[in-house]
């Protein structure tokens, strides 16, 4: 293997034989090696988190601290090709969205996975050149969240009601940014110049959710109404405002469609009946 920087050697990188067993101290594979605490040498702090989920297109933060790390360094490597990623605070990638960060005089050792995308998710090994080396494997989730609006995809609003649409995201509000509400291609915002808008946004730790209000809706206000947060997939419904008598010849349409259906299937019945009366 040819390592990118003089002595990379001696930070030990993972080699899997063909039982898919760490060739190293015979370690099995993603194992975890935590050092000895309560000693001078170096040790992973057993609070650390093994398991790191991120959205498409954020920042993922894996962490790994280390206890007495002294003058020894710290590498990631990803488990996937065995790639070198860092070395201490460098960087042996020239994929730029990787960097370590570390705090000052602290004990943490980051490393930072800028813009995620599907191709991220795996199995990424901190290690510290101790001897033997010890490794802490972190694996890395990543998903895209979806938005929903609440009811139906088609609604139909009457004339000078008011619209009230509800947007909910099942994340963290972390995950989700900002969230922005358009009609067609126009920003819907307490500035709007429609007027009568506004907005509502509740965050928690399990979900976002995003209320809009268009009081005295007109004809002008249909169309389709986008829930758009910075994080995560749209959502889409489409809103008809009319007036009463169009709201009367839509309940007797869609009346008169559900009867057809039912005297179709009625009558496909009777046919069939009949049909193997016949045989």
């Amino acid at each position: 293997m040819n390592f990118p920087f003089p002595g990379a050697a001696h930070y030990g990188v993972s080699t899997v034989d063909e039982q898919g067993r760490q060739s190293e101290e015979g370690a099995e594979h993603h194992k975890i090696t935590w050092g000895r605490p309560n000693t001078n040498t170096a040790y992973f702090d057993d609070h650390t988190a093994t398991n790191v989920t991120a959205v498409v297109g954020q920042k993922a933060m894996l962490p790994c601290k280390v206890m007495n790390l002294d003058k020894r360094d710290v590498s990631w490597i990803r488990q996937r090709d065995l790639h070198i990623l860092t070395v201490g605070i460098f960087t042996y990638t020239s994929d730029d969205r990787f960097q370590v960060y570390h705090p000052e005089n602290s004990n943490e050792w980051f490393l930072e996975i800028s813009s995620v995308t599907f191709r991220d998710a795996g199995t990424y090994e901190c290690q510290v050149s101790t001897s033997p080396k010890i490794f802490l494997p972190v694996t890395l989730t990543v998903e895209v969240q979806q938005a929903r609006i609440n009811g139906p995809r088609e609604i139909y609003i009457q004339n000078e009601s008011t619209i009230k649409l509800t947007c909910i995201v099942n994340t963290h509000a972390e995950n989700v940014g900002s969230v922005t509400w358009y009609r067609d291609t126009t920003e819907l915002d307490y500035d709007s110049p429609m007027g009568g808008v506004s907005l509502e946004i509740e965050k928690t730790p399990l979900r976002t959710t995003s209320k809009l209000f268009l009081t005295r809706a007109v004809k002008a206000d249909s169309g389709n109404y986008t829930c758009e947060p910075q994080f995560a997939d749209s959502a889409v419904v489409l809103v008809h405002v009319v007036n009463g008598e169009e709201s009367a010849a839509v309940q007797t349409a869609n009346s008169m469609t559900l009867h057809c259906d039912f005297r179709i299937l009625l009558w496909c019945l009777l046919s069939l009946l009949l049909y193997q009366a016949t045989r």
